[in-house]
């Protein structure tokens, strides 16, 4: 069970991103121990494969909930991964005005892969301070409140993986 939404999808993400790793000398002198009686205190008792398959599922489960824009945001935020940045583009362009895509992409880049550095995006589009963060606000405005849906949306349809009381 997970606390909050933020917390299954990060640890979902972060197991997703992470390799498989064969069985080491120390986990095979813990595999003996274990055959020998020795007591396992692990709280879940799942295996590397166990938590993949499980953190494959959540993620196929929130892509079903969310729509495509959605999605995008989510996998951004949590996964690093942009490849769904046009869909996030246009829509951020449809809700807001004075943006070409180009910066709206560059700002994107800014927030969730933090790569480019405010200096750089301000000498490439030469923009003041103030006016980098004016367009960085509105940015910002939009993609929490898709965040904000998101959230809204999986944890009406997750409630059951979620726990209440911890």
């Amino acid at each position: 069970m997970y606390k909050s939404v933020d917390e299954m999808l990060y640890q979902a993400f972060f197991i997703k991103n992470t390799l498989i790793m064969g069985k080491s000398n120390s986990a095979r002198i813990e595999e003996w121990i274990k055959s020998k009686g020795v007591v396992d205190r692990c709280r879940s008792g799942l295996s590397q494969h166990d938590w993949h398959a499980n953190s494959a599922m959540i993620l196929c489960r929130a892509k079903e909930v969310l729509n495509d824009v959605e999605w995008s945001l989510i996998n951004a935020m949590y996964g690093h991964d942009l490849s769904g940045i046009v869909d996030l583009t246009s829509y951020i362009l449809s809700k807001t005005d004075d943006l070409t895509i180009l910066e709206c992409d560059i700002l994107l880049e800014h927030l969730f892969l933090h790569k480019i550095k405010q200096p750089d995006i301000q000498d490439r589009f030469d923009w003041s301070k103030g006016k980098l963060h004016r367009k960085l606000t509105k940015v910002k405005r939009v993609v929490n409140q898709i965040h904000n849906e998101c959230i809204i949306n999986l944890e009406t349809d997750m409630g059951s993986i979620i726990g209440k009381n911890m």
